[in-house]
């Protein structure tokens, strides 16, 4: 009879890594219509890539995913998981009335979604997702010699810098310690998932096809929270909380909207309400006739509740947040070999910490926190793109419901 060992993580910052791959992996989460999802065919000569549907009322385990960046409405990151499962319950929800197949790039469809670069940034808990072109370059990455193979440990990184990134998450070894099996988690089409491989697999399917082992050094500093929406192993047992049935927004419960270009649709989901009562950040309350869709262009930034009333009766409350960072270009044109320099700043007290530089299709050739002098002045440099052409840039911040943007603002390079 066989017995295997699992290896223990060698920290708690490595148990909060596994947790927190966990969450994303193990999230159980159902569709109430056809959702928009994306599906890929690997053959001998190319990938290909097609769009469908998740089934209205079939389950799904682990995160769809989407190549958003179109939107950056990146799942664990911009969205929660309280947003997005609430999303779910809504059928008049983004997810369900907005497809992002026709966007720049492929391998987009759902509105909130992950890639693999956002799984296992996620899972090591850096501040925003790192491309994969761009993890070698890290400072507190390396590569790992895995010859013997039993090197491996558990967190290390799965990378082939031109496509794709993967984390395993288990290890199982015989009684002398020799490996059995490798786990390696990842968000592939069309969802987050955990499969388990032989050595002879894994250097089948990963060694073999380009891929490398790398090791995060500041795996001991990573921490974890467990969320009531999901559990994962270890966490406090506690029943799930309530999604509102009676009225929702349409990007789901607790979510971030952009003041100008993101407006705000209330939908009211059950019969017989006689208003929408709708408090905005000073307190204020405006009341609204309980129609199906109630759209709002709220221009004040901060936290807003709704609720649905009849008589003296009142439905639990929705809330959502507007948001509005500011971002320009000191020129409206910058000189091939030339930085870019942005000047930003928040209506919110959030602080603005990371920029990303996106091409026409939306691809990231550079991305990077701000330093504490361009935080404290709303100004930074960015390093001039290598090739002209039309860029788009966005600055970031963070917020209890999740990471928010500016919009896409476009800059010329010649």
């Amino acid at each position: 009879m066989r017995t295997l060992y699992h290896d223990k993580p060698f920290s708690q910052g490595a148990e909060n890594v596994i947790k927190r791959a966990r969450q994303l992996a193990d999230v159980r989460w159902t569709p109430v219509k056809p959702l928009p999802n994306a599906l890929r065919s690997k053959g001998p000569e190319k990938k290909e890539y097609y769009y469908g549907y998740f089934s209205a009322w079939h389950p799904q385990t682990g995160l769809p995913y989407s190549s958003c960046r179109t939107v950056e409405k990146y799942i664990g990151w911009n969205v929660s998981l309280e947003t997005y499962l609430s999303a779910l319950r809504n059928p008049h929800s983004v997810l369900y009335t907005r497809e992002l197949k026709n966007s720049p790039g492929t391998k987009a469809n759902t509105y909130y979604g992950i890639v693999c670069s956002m799984y296992v940034s996620y899972a090591l808990q850096l501040p925003y997702r790192v491309v994969c072109k761009d993890w070698p370059a890290l400072p507190h990455v390396h590569q790992v010699d895995i010859d013997p193979l039993e090197n491996l440990r558990l967190c290390d990184i799965m990378l082939e810098p031109k496509s794709h990134i993967g984390i395993i998450t288990d290890i199982r070894r015989d009684a002398d310690g020799k490996i059995y099996d490798i786990e390696v988690s990842e968000s592939t089409l069309p969802l987050v998932v955990s499969n388990r491989f032989t050595p002879e697999e894994f250097q089948r399917f990963w060694i073999d096809d380009g891929y490398s082992v790398w090791r995060y050094d500041l795996v001991d500093e990573v921490t974890y929270t467990p969320d009531p929406f999901v559990y994962v192993d270890g966490d406090p047992e506690v029943a799930p909380p309530k999604i509102n049935e009676d009225i929702l927004p349409d990007f789901g419960n607790k979510a971030n909207y952009r003041v100008g270009d993101e407006p705000v649709e209330l939908c009211v989901l059950t019969e017989g309400w006689e208003s929408i009562e709708v408090t905005d950040p000073a307190g204020k309350v405006t009341s609204y006739p309980a129609e199906e869709k109630l759209v709002l262009h709220p221009e004040t930034v901060g936290i807003y509740a709704a609720r649905l009333r009849r008589g003296d009766d009142y439905s639990d409350s929705v809330n959502w947040c507007m948001v509005n960072i500011d971002l320009s270009f000191e020129k409206e044109k910058f000189a091939f070999g030339e930085d870019l320099r942005i000047k930003f700043s928040n209506a919110a007290p959030d602080t603005v910490f990371y920029t990303t530089l996106n091409d026409d299709t939306y691809y990231v050739p550079w991305s990077g926190c701000l330093s504490e002098e361009e935080i404290a002045s709303g100004t930074a440099s960015i390093p001039a793109p290598t090739k002209p052409g039309l860029y788009y840039v966005l600055v970031m911040a963070k917020n209890n419901y999740g990471i928010y943007t500016s919009k896409y603002t476009s800059v010329i390079v010649e």
